[in-house]
């Protein structure tokens, strides 16, 4: 489990997206359910890599989550919105490693930091300069 207290942190985002609470997302005691949760982070992930141009590679180039150690923080609940902050905490080799949260209300309800690899069909593939680049501008901030 994540415990990265440093991801509740807004003001350490450098990219934000939103996603829509729905009614279908409680459980039966009327609270956002950890699977919706972990909906938002994939909001945030997708959104984060398509507006860092990540997603412009052709096959058999690809990139795949590898990884997703999720905290969950505080009881949520419908309606509304939540914001998704998201930044790179590292870049390997052929890797990165992000960092997120998800806020409704003013408030942190939960953390991930998520794996993401570039794979050349089923093979790791090198992040090359140009995309080191994108990544180094999107680090979250200290």
């Amino acid at each position: 489990m994540s415990r990265n207290v440093r991801l509740q942190d807004r003001r350490i985002y450098p990219h934000w997206s939103r996603d829509t609470v729905r009614f279908s997302d409680q459980d039966a005691a009327g609270h956002v359910n950890n699977v919706a949760i972990c909906a938002y982070f994939e909001t945030g992930r997708l959104t984060f890599i398509r507006d860092a141009g990540l997603m412009n590679h052709t096959p058999p180039m690809r990139s795949i989550s590898a990884g997703l150690d999720v905290s969950f923080l505080r009881e949520s609940h419908w309606p509304g919105d939540v914001e998704i902050g998201c930044g790179v905490l590292a870049i390997g080799t052929s890797s990165i490693r992000l960092g997120a949260g998800v806020f409704k209300d003013g408030a942190c309800i939960a953390t991930a930091e998520m794996t993401i690899v570039r794979l050349n069909g089923k093979t790791p593939h090198p992040l090359d300069d140009a995309t080191r680049y994108k990544l180094q501008a999107l680090l979250l901030r200290d």
